[in-house]
C-alpha cells in the first residue's frame, strides 16, 4: 500500500512520552494480579514467569493438590469446578464454561447430566461408591452405560485407573471391592467434535446408544481385577469415555483417576481490563519467550526448535467490563440485564426450566463498547492491532505444545501506551463526487476511481497536545489530486509544500492543530484486491507520543458510507491482467531511440505466491529473467533492454515475454511478443 503523509510544522508543545504497561517479569504487574483467569499455568517456577504447569507424577489430574472446598465444589488439578451437565447452556447459567471447567455426564444426548453422587468419581473418596450399575433381578445381562469426562484442555495421559470402593459391605452384604467392572471399554480422544460439546450424539452419528471414541485404549468381558490400571502410550488427550454393564454382575466405581506426565497441549490466559486512567494510542507490544525441553533424566534444557507457540490477542474498550449478559423474558426470548441482574437471577437447575422467564440464559462478548479480538501477532514488537481512543486494554495469549515434554516460558509482557493526540477522528470514504450507501465503497476491480477520503478531529476539553501530521493508506500508485482543510482548498507553495516519494505524499502547514478540524483529500486510484481498508492516523512529530489511529464513522454529514472500506463489484477481471508492451519492436543500436521496451500488467486479488517475467525466443530458449518476486495484487512496470542474463544483446528475431503468477488457486499466464531489430 502507500501513504499519503499529511505533516503540519508545529508550535512547540509539551512532550507526551510513551508509556508502558508491563505485566510479569522483574518489575511489572504480577500475573496473578492482571488475570481475569488462566488455567494449566503455573507462576511459581520462576521469578516473574509463566509457563504451563507440569502434570505431577502420581497425582490424578481429575482432582485438585490440595482440596479447597466442600465435595460439591470439587475441582480439578487446574483449580476448575467439575460440571455434572453436558449442555453449555446449563454450564453457563452455572456461571462455568466449556473448555475450561471439567466436565462429566453419563449417556449422550444434548442435556446429558450426571446424578450428583457422580461427582463422587473425582473426589478423592476412595471408600464410597459413586457410581452403580445393577444386575438385573433376573440374572439377563444388564444394558451398558457409559460415562464421559471432559478434561477442558488436553493433558498428556498414560495411565488411567478405576475401581470400586476397596473396604466395606453393600446393603446386602456383598463386599464392594468384589463388584468391580467385569466387563469395560475404555477410549479417549483429543478432537473436540460438535457432540462432544454442543450437539446431540444421537443425531450427530445416526445412531442411538454407546459410540466409543477415537483410541480404544482397553475393551474386556473377562476382567478380574479389582483395581484396573490401564498403561498407554503418552498421549495429549481431552476426552475419556468408560463403557461399563452387558454382564449379570453389579459394578461399583469409587473413583476414576488420570494420570500423564509433561505439559498440557494449551495453556490459556486471559487477563481483567486494564484502565489506563484517560483514552490513549496504542504503540507496539513486546515480550520475552523462551522454548525448554524436559529431558529423559528429568533436567530441563533451552530449545529454540521445541514445537512451542506463543499466541497473543488483545482488545480495546470504553467500559470495564467486556462482557453482556442476558436472561429470559416470559416468552423465553432473551433480554439483556447488567451484571448484578444477571447474577441475582436463579440459575437453570433441570433441563425443563430452559427458557423460563427470569432465569439466567448467557452471557457474551460486549462488541458495541469492545472491539472484536485481534489476531495473533506474530513477533515481540508489532504494531498494537486494537484500536485507539479507547480507557480500556485486555490481552489473552494461549502457549501450546505439539511435545508433551516442550513447554514454553513467557517472561513478561509490555504494552507501549501514550495520551491521545485529540479526543476523536473519524474517518469516512466516498467516490469523488457522490454520497454513496452505508457501508462499504463498492468500485469496479482495477478500474481508476477518484476518491474523496474525509477526516474529522475533535480536540475535546482536555490539554491535548495536537497533531501535525495525517497518514492516509491507499491503494498502490494512487495520484494525489487536492486537500482541503475546513471546506477551505489549500494550495501549494503557499498553504502548505509538497514532498513526494514512492510511498508517501508529505504536505507541511504553518501550524500544529490543536482544535476541531476537517479534512477532504482526494486521490485517485484503482483497487486491486477484493476488499481493502484504507486506514489512516495522526501523529505529532513535535512531541514524542504515539500515532493516533483515525476510526471508521461519521467524519462528514454529506458522506454516508460511514466506512474506510472499499470493496470490488462483481465484475472480476481475474488474477492476470492483460501484458501491455510500449511498442511492437525494440532497436538496440545506441541511438538513444526504443533502446527498451516497457512492459505493464496488474494483478488482482493476489496476496502471495511466485510472479515471474522471463524471456523465451520462439524456440522456447529462456533468454533472459526479468522479474522473480513474491506476487502481490497492484500494477506492475517493467523493462527489457533486448539483453540476455549475461548482459549481451540478443541477435534479431521475435521473442516472448511470458508473465506467470503462481497462487493457491493454480498458475495463470500471459504472453506478448516483441520484435528485436538493428
Amino acid at each position: 500500500m502507500r501513504w499519503l503523509v499529511l505533516l503540519l510544522v508545529s508550535s512547540p508543545v509539551a512532550a507526551q512520552t510513551p508509556s508502558a504497561w508491563v505485566v510479569g517479569g522483574t518489575s511489572g504487574e504480577p500475573w496473578a494480579a492482571a488475570a481475569e483467569r488462566w488455567i494449566a499455568l503455573d507462576d511459581s517456577v520462576r521469578a516473574g514467569a509463566i509457563q504451563p504447569r507440569a502434570i505431577p507424577l502420581g497425582h490424578t489430574v481429575t482432582r485438585q493438590l490440595v482440596r479447597t472446598g466442600i465435595a460439591t465444589t470439587q475441582r480439578n488439578l487446574f483449580g476448575y469446578r467439575w460440571s455434572l451437565h453436558k449442555g453449555p447452556r446449563q454450564i453457563e447459567a452455572d456461571t462455568l464454561e466449556v473448555g475450561w471447567h471439567p466436565r462429566l455426564w453419563l449417556g449422550g444426548g444434548t442435556n446429558a447430566i450426571a446424578p450428583e453422587v457422580m461427582r463422587g468419581l473425582v473426589d478423592g473418596d476412595e471408600l464410597t461408591a459413586s457410581f452403580a450399575h445393577r444386575a438385573r433381578a433376573d440374572g439377563r445381562p444388564n444394558s451398558a452405560q457409559f460415562i464421559t469426562l471432559d478434561l477442558g484442555v488436553p493433558v498428556p495421559v498414560d495411565s488411567i485407573v478405576f475401581f470400586p470402593p476397596q473396604t466395606g459391605l453393600t446393603s446386602d452384604n456383598q463386599r464392594q471391592r468384589e463388584l468391580f467392572a467385569r466387563a469395560y471399554e475404555v477410549s479417549r480422544t483429543n478432537v473436540p467434535v460438535e457432540w462432544l460439546i454442543f450437539e446431540d450424539e444421537t443425531t450427530s452419528t445416526g445412531s442411538a446408544g454407546y459410540h466409543p471414541l477415537d483410541e480404544i485404549i482397553a475393551s474386556t468381558f473377562a476382567n478380574n481385577t479389582s483395581v484396573v490400571s490401564l498403561a498407554t502410550d503418552l498421549r495429549f488427550t481431552r476426552f475419556l469415555r468408560f463403557k461399563f454393564g452387558e454382564t449379570s454382575t453389579t459394578t461399583l466405581l469409587a473413583e476414576i483417576e488420570v494420570f500423564g506426565r509433561g505439559y498440557p497441549q494449551e495453556a490459556r490466559y486471559i487477563s481483567a481490563p486494564h484502565s489506563f486512567g484517560q483514552a490513549v494510542s496504542l504503540g507496539r507490544v513486546a515480550w520475552k519467550f523462551t522454548r525448554y525441553r524436559l529431558l529423559p533424566s528429568g533436567a530441563i534444557t533451552a530449545d529454540p526448535t521445541a514445537p512451542v507457540q506463543l499466541n497473543l490477542q488483545t482488545r480495546a474498550g470504553f467500559d470495564d467490563n467486556p462482557k453482556t449478559y442476558f436472561i429470559f423474558d416470559d416468552l423465553g426470548r432473551l433480554v439483556e440485564v447488567d451484571e448484578k441482574t444477571y447474577f441475582d437471577s436463579p440459575r437453570i437447575v433441570e433441563r425443563f426450566s430452559e427458557g423460563i422467564a427470569g432465569f439466567r440464559a448467557k452471557r457474551d462478548d460486549d462488541i458495541e463498547n469492545w472491539n472484536n479480538w485481534s489476531v495473533n501477532y506474530q513477533a515481540s514488537g508489532d504494531e498494537i492491532r486494537s484500536s485507539d481512543g479507547a480507557e480500556f486494554l485486555q490481552f489473552r495469549f494461549t502457549i501450546t505444545t505439539e511435545d508433551p515434554l516442550a513447554f514454553g516460558v513467557l517472561d513478561s509482557l509490555a504494552f507501549e501506551v501514550s495520551p491521545l493526540l485529540a479526543d476523536r477522528a473519524l474517518a469516512e470514504i466516498a467516490l469523488d463526487g457522490r454520497a454513496g450507501a452505508d457501508g462499504a465503497v463498492e468500485v469496479p476491480l482495477g478500474v481508476a476511481q477518484r476518491f474523496a477520503y474525509h477526516i474529522r478531529t475533535e480536540a475535546g476539553a482536555t490539554d491535548r497536545a495536537g497533531f501535525d501530521g495525517i497518514e492516509l493508506e491507499v491503494p498502490p500508485a494512487s495520484l494525489f489530486l487536492d486537500l482541503t482543510i475546513d471546506d477551505q482548498p489549500a494550495t501549494e507553495g503557499e498553504d502548505f509544500s509538497l514532498a513526494a516519494s514512492d510511498e508517501q505524499l508529505r504536505f507541511t502547514f504553518p501550524s500544529a492543530f490543536q482544535e476541531d478540524k476537517a479534512f477532504r483529500v482526494r486521490f485517485q486510484g484503482a483497487v486491486f484486491q477484493p476488499s481493502v481498508f484504507l486506514a489512516s492516523r495522526l501523529f505529532n512529530t513535535s512531541a514524542a507520543s504515539l500515532p493516533q489511529s483515525i476510526e471508521a464513522g461519521d467524519a462528514h454529514a454529506d458522506v454516508a458510507s460511514n466506512s474506510i472500506q472499499v470493496v470490488s463489484s462483481d465484475e472480476v477481471l481475474g488474477i492476470l491482467g492483460v501484458v501491455g508492451l510500449s511498442a511492437p519492436v525494440v532497436t538496440p543500436n545506441g541511438d538513444g531511440v526504443n533502446e527498451q521496451v516497457a512492459i505493464g500488467f496488474d494483478l488482482f486479488g493476489v496476496a502471495g505466491g511466485a510472479l515471474r517475467v522471463e524471456v523465451h525466443d520462439l524456440s522456447g530458449r529462456h533468454c533472459a529473467a526479468i522479474l522473480d518476486a513474491q506476487a502481490a495484487a497492484g500494477p506492475y512496470a517493467l523493462r527489457w533492454d533486448a539483453r540476455d542474463e549475461r548482459g549481451k544483446l540478443v541477435p534479431p528475431g521475435l521473442y516472448l515475454i511470458r508473465v506467470e503468477v503462481e497462487v493457491d488457486r493454480g498458475t495463470f499466464a500471459r504472453v506478448a511478443a516483441v520484435g528485436v531489430a538493428y
